[in-house]
């Protein structure tokens, strides 16, 4: 796989070429870095009347004198930038039902606006910007020596890479074609104007970049038009939208289909040669539009023949099949299908849209392509339209919102301080930062059963978000569905639910399979189109004047991409990465160098690249480098006031002993204190590697009192597992070993004057330490700890800043109901 014929030109050497030919500058059409850095801020900010308004002004005519001056030539500049993959339209001719006073048919016409996907696809295989994130052969990774715990995460890690690579010919570069679709809202107050894109990816490119839409490693390559299919009468309506969608879906993928079988020599990232086979893979969309394109009823499953009285059942069923499909659907077309094929057809829901535009692509099953729509299945479907409902009617709305209200202050947590009864706008974050609380937070007000069923759920949840998967994850992924499916019917004997044929509920029954087939779900979320949409749609239409307003899109669509794309050509040009024709510092390796695993290599190879990158975990604290102002010269007295800090000047004279000080700590000494922690953790891949996850904060801020029309802050003290030398028998072989949690209550710099007999040279913090960890609970998970005492009072202690691993929450112990003066802001010391 993978293998290579010799090196070309990539996009951007081309580019380069072309100007050095004509003999120009690499900022081409522009005179200078300025003028094009006014070109560019025009084109991302400013609208084509306010454009001309502005070129128009006498300041910009006589101080800044671009070469452009009026709206026309900026833009005449603009479309000579290179540019990409172009626009064509297509008509589609709807000959619909009814007839017009003269008796004929009446018709309907359609514009389907494309672009060849092939050619999107050689833009992102051959794009230098790519190099490092893009892979041309399926790997298999392992976590141990012994190759028992497989590791899955990118695409090229998953099966359907592999089985396909087997059909294909030696040395052929797979291109895993990554659709998707939603049609969208394009104005609010005005009409009924909609926009349907579809989107096109590939599994080469790393999924973090995939889905970064400032990486623009998904493109657009069509608009579906949304027709009033008014020449059809209501009952041959809905036919003719799921028939007409094939029809304009077939037009976009021709080229796509003919390519799959044949192969396309393609200049890749790295400047190699390869025959690259683009292959549709998966398809990204919600349940309706999965149904839409499996031709299936919207109450059966896209995925297998489960009977919609079955869908609650956790048994598995027989996969819907493509060539009996197909069968099915041409024997309904010719009117020559039996009894027994209708009955067939009937019983797996089949509509009758008798060419899907996927019967033609090769080497594809439409029906095992469907991806895992975290979004709208789990936090949207699984969590909050079902699990949050039910505990709702069991809990009552009043206590779950006093609970969520009362809920204790952690970083990045959200605090939903009026409840969650009166949220008016849910999004994926509200629902993720419910389920991060919810099991503890109605633990105690339901009984065990219903706590088992709802911790199951939620299990499942953030087990299938993992961006990493090994055996053992995808182990516990099936029991935590398994142990849902063992206690759900508490709802039924509880009168919440009549029953469990719910689509979103079925759906985690394909995600173990779907995830080692293609990688982690997180590769494929419908998060990723609908942030799509604001660049690609909705932006897109408002630069339009609304009228005939897909070529004006397509249009401004294609000048937003030429400066993309001419800004990331700046940069690879800046960076040294182009040379010369027949220069002898030739930019390119041999793939193997590169990383890239052939066919045919030994897997010990992957397995020691992993086993090299699972080092032993570090971390590093960083302090702010001057203290804040309102923080400087605090007497112990009012740390102790405004921290709770009761024991903190017992635990520094102990310090202070303990190092060799003569000079005991006074209530009226002062002290500098830092307001937070901040820890970087080591990289997990179970939980990616953007920062927002890697930087961990740890707060030990006083109170703020209100000043002019900021409202006054409480203090805000969080808790965090601390490196501490016992031994626990509990936690041995665990994360949690040689780990306890403390409540730091105060981050400070001690000062010389004590004259220690070492200097410091870090931060020290005064923690309370709570019990050590003991069996979680049963039902829960959780575990249950208090204060530790010493002497009557709180086990507090001084310590050295970088013994602190990572913040904790801790969460309350409401019981049946929460007691009324349990506030977010005293909850933490009850």
């Amino acid at each position: 796989a993978g293998a290579t014929f010799g090196k070309g030109r990539t996009s951007f050497e081309k580019i380069r070429d072309e100007q050095i030919l004509e003999g120009e500058e690499i900022l081409g059409p522009f005179r200078d870095d300025d003028e094009w850095q006014l070109a560019r801020w025009l084109m991302k900010h400013v609208g084509h009347n306010a454009a001309d308004e502005f070129l128009r002004m006498n300041m910009i005519r006589t101080r800044a004198q671009p070469s452009f001056t009026t709206k026309k030539e900026y833009l005449d500049k603009i479309d000579e930038l290179p540019g990409g993959v172009g626009w064509t339209v297509e008509e589609v001719v709807l000959l619909g039902d009814k007839v017009d006073i003269e008796g004929k048919k009446m018709e309907e016409r359609l514009e389907v606006w494309y672009r060849d996907p092939v050619e999107c696809i050689k833009e992102l295989v051959g794009n230098p910007m790519f190099r490092d994130v893009m892979k041309y052969a399926p790997e298999r990774q392992f976590e141990d020596a012994s190759k028992t715990s497989e590791v899955i995460n990118e695409m090229w890690t998953g099966s359907w890479w592999w089985d396909l690579q087997k059909l294909l010919p030696a040395g052929a570069t797979v291109a895993p074609v990554i659709l998707s679709s939603d049609k969208t809202k394009l104005s609010q107050f005005r009409g009924d104007k909609s926009a349907w894109p579809v989107y096109l990816t590939i599994g080469n490119i790393a999924k973090e970049v995939r889905r970064n839409v400032s990486s623009h490693a998904t493109v657009l390559i069509g608009y579906i038009p949304v027709g009033k299919f008014d020449c059809y009468t209501d009952s041959a309506k809905q036919f003719a939208r799921y028939r007409a969608f094939h029809s304009c879906m077939e037009i976009i993928t021709e080229t796509l289909a003919k390519a799959g079988e044949t192969g396309v020599p393609m200049t890749c990232s790295d400047g190699f040669i390869r025959a690259v086979y683009p292959i549709y893979a998966a398809y990204v969309a919600d349940y309706p539009e999965q149904c839409l394109i499996a031709c299936c009823k919207e109450n059966c499953c896209p995925f297998c023949t489960v009977k919609p009285t079955e869908r609650g059942e956790n048994v598995p069923f027989p996969p819907r099949v493509q060539a009996e499909t197909l069968e099915i659907l041409s024997e309904l077309a010719m009117k020559m299908a039996s009894d027994e094929m209708k009955a067939k057809a009937e019983a797996i829901g089949l509509r009758q849209v008798f060419n899907p535009f996927w019967r033609h692509l090769p080497h594809s099953s439409i029906f095992q392509s469907f991806t895992p729509d975290l979004l709208h299945q789990l936090h949207k479907g699984v969590f909050k339209d079902h699990l949050m409902g039910w505990c709702q009617e069991l809990i009552g709305k009043l206590e779950l919102d006093e609970r969520f209200k009362s809920m204790s202050s952690h970083p990045g947590l959200r605090h939903f301080k009026e409840g969650i009864s009166n949220v008016s706008q849910w999004t994926g974050a509200e629902h993720k930062a419910m389920e991060q609380v919810f099991v503890g937070l109605i633990a105690g007000a339901v009984d065990k059963r219903v706590l088992m069923a709802v911790k199951s759920a939620v299990d499942f949840i953030f087990f299938a978000s993992l961006q990493s998967h090994t055996s053992e994850s995808l182990a516990r992924l099936q029991q935590a569905l398994d142990d849902f499916h063992e206690y759900k019917d508490v709802f039924i004997e509880k009168e919440i639910r009549d029953h469990f044929n719910i689509p979103k509920i079925h759906s985690m029954q394909h995600y173990v399979a779907l995830i080692r087939l293609f990688g982690s779900a997180d590769g494929f979320n419908t998060e990723s189109p609908e942030r799509l949409h604001i660049d690609y749609a909705k932006d897109a239409y408002r630069a339009s004047n609304k009228k005939d307003y897909t070529i004006q899109m397509t249009v401004w669509l294609s000048r937003q991409e030429a400066v993309d794309r001419f800004v990331a050509f700046l940069n690879w040009c800046r960076n040294g990465s182009y040379h010369p024709v027949g220069s002898a510092d030739t930019p390119h390796s041999d793939p193997k160098e590169a990383g890239d695993i052939e066919k045919d290599t030994p897997l010990s190879t992957v397995v020691a690249s992993v086993a090299a990158s699972s080092s032993a975990p570090s971390t590093s604290i960083h302090v702010a480098s001057t203290h804040p102002r309102d923080l400087t010269r605090i007497r112990a007295s009012d740390i102790i006031e405004n921290h709770n800090a009761t024991r903190f000047l017992d635990a520094l004279s102990v310090f202070i002993a303990s190092h060799g000080g003569l000079i005991p700590p006074q209530y009226f000494d002062t002290f500098n204190l830092y307001r937070r922690l901040t820890i970087m953790l080591p990289h997990i891949p179970q939980t990616g590697s953007e920062l927002r996850n890697l930087k961990n904060i740890v707060r030990a801020g006083p109170p703020v009192p209100a000043a002019g029309r900021r409202s006054a802050e409480p203090a805000h003290l969080d808790f965090a597992l601390v490196r501490t030398g016992e031994r626990n028998e509990r936690t041995r072989g665990t994360a949690l070993e040689g780990l306890r949690v403390a409540h730091v209550r105060v981050l400070f710099e001690l000062p010389a004057v004590y004259c220690l007999d070492v200097s410091l040279d870090r931060p020290l913090a005064y923690i309370e330490w709570l019990t050590p960890f003991a069996t979680p609970d049963a039902t829960s998970g959780l575990y249950s700890l208090t204060r530790s005492s010493r002497n009557r009072g709180p086990y507090g202690e001084i310590i050295y800043a970088d013994r602190i691993v990572r913040n904790c929450h801790m969460q309350p112990k409401y019981g049946k109901t929460k007691p009324l003066a349990w506030t977010t802001e005293n909850v933490s010391d009850k």
